[in-house]
């Protein structure tokens, strides 16, 4: 059975974006009306088949804007967030969504400390509201929220419960990120193989797991995954979209299904209005994904990119950039003095290099190609006006 669930994952694999409700969680992150309707247009635009729009019984803006979004001619599937409450169902169905999640807990400790009740109530609960939900016409998909602390012989009863209930989909929440790769897969098989029900993973990445989890969780059978734009959400957040669409197709052989030329763009654009910067070497979207300083690096990727890339920046839509500094070798620097149309000699070179990496040292970042030229010119005598100004503008990666 588990090598059937397989083939079907891997050609029906849905990845769905949940920035607009789990990344907007991220402490001090909100977007307004016009953003969240641009990065719905902008998710949509790529291929991302299904998106989580919000929680509609928030009201106020959150409502406002899963409003303007269900309105706005979207052709992807708009999800609702809903705590297991009938009046939060109706508040997602009176925003003019027709698909919903339910949120419930299935761990002990979730279960009976938080919430106060027992196994019994939580499915007896997801029965109900998906019944309600069904219904009123709606596709439907519920939680079992923290899955890492649960106990597995329960979430098999939950998920076949859920399948019998009529829901479409049992989310799998590792809530606070607690599971690793060899557990992911294990509990997603297990639960997939016992119950039959469509599964989706929901990964936390508080330890830096939440992209080797999801794709755990996948390999084991998931047939959704749950991704946000740069990994926001909750405290270390989820799985970041672009980490998993490359995953999915390198490491699994998966096509994910998407246009990832758009990644870096996407990326961009949500660190600037989410005000979290992505990080430098942040895998896939970061600017030194595709940057070289490194002088073995530097000749190694001037002779095939792929020495030393393990995809080229044009999949993701970023641009390969030759970093002048400290440890740049004479390749590099005879590159970039050629793109501002001077051919050095090979002694230049050799005395170019150490007083560049003096430079680099003292001034504690990476030289502009003006600034090597100056260099250059200035351990060789070189006086020469001015530089080609048609030189190739080679950007970091986003």
């Amino acid at each position: 059975m588990e090598k059937n669930i397989r083939t079907i994952a891997r050609s029906r694999l849905v990845i769905e974006d949940t920035t607009l409700r789990e990344g907007e969680q991220s402490p001090g992150v909100s977007f307004s009306v016009s953003e969240k309707v641009t990065i719905a247009r902008m998710l949509q635009e790529i291929g991302i088949p299904a998106i989580e729009v919000g929680t509609p019984a928030m009201h106020g803006p959150e409502e406002e804007a899963i409003r303007a979004i269900a309105q706005a001619g979207l052709k992807i599937q708009l999800i609702g967030w809903n705590r297991g409450k009938r009046s939060d169902l109706d508040a997602s169905f009176a925003c003019g969504l027709s698909a919903v999640h339910i949120g419930l807990p299935a761990s002990d400790n979730h279960i009976e400390k938080k919430f106060g009740k027992s196994r019994e109530w939580v499915v007896a609960t997801m029965q109900e509201l998906v019944a309600y939900a069904k219904s009123q016409g709606a596709w439907v998909s519920v939680s079992a929220e923290d899955v890492g602390r649960a106990s597995v012989e329960f979430l098999i009863q939950y998920a076949r419960a859920s399948k019998e209930a009529g829901a479409d989909r049992l989310r799998l929440s590792d809530t606070i990120g607690v599971l690793n790769p060899v557990q992911a897969h294990k509990i997603v098989s297990t639960v997939v193989n016992e119950s039959g029900q469509t599964v989706q993973v929901h990964m936390h990445n508080d330890f830096g797991l939440a992209t080797a989890n999801s794709l755990a969780g996948i390999e084991a059978g998931a047939r959704h995954v749950h991704v946000t734009i740069n990994g926001l959400g909750e405290r270390a957040g989820i799985a970041p979209l672009d980490e998993i669409a490359m995953g999915l197709r390198h490491h699994l052989g998966i096509d994910p299904g998407i246009r990832t030329e758009g990644l870096c763009e996407l990326c961009t654009y949500v660190a600037r209005i989410s005000g979290r910067p992505i990080p430098a070497n942040k895998p896939i979207s970061g600017r030194s994904m595709f940057e070289h300083e490194s002088g073995i690096h530097v000749d190694g990727v001037l002779k095939n990119a792929g020495y030393f890339e393990p995809y080229p920046p044009e999949e993701v839509g970023a641009e390969r950039k030759i970093v002048i500094g400290k440890h740049s070798g004479s390749s590099a620097i005879q590159y970039v003095l050629a793109e501002e149309g001077i051919q050095a000699g090979r002694d230049g070179l050799v005395a170019t290099v150490d007083a560049i990496r003096y430079e680099a040292t003292r001034l504690k970042r990476a030289l502009l190609p003006e600034e090597v030229v100056s260099i250059y010119r200035e351990v060789t005598g070189d006086k020469r006006d001015g530089v080609n100004s048609s030189r190739k503008n080679n950007l970091a990666a986003c």
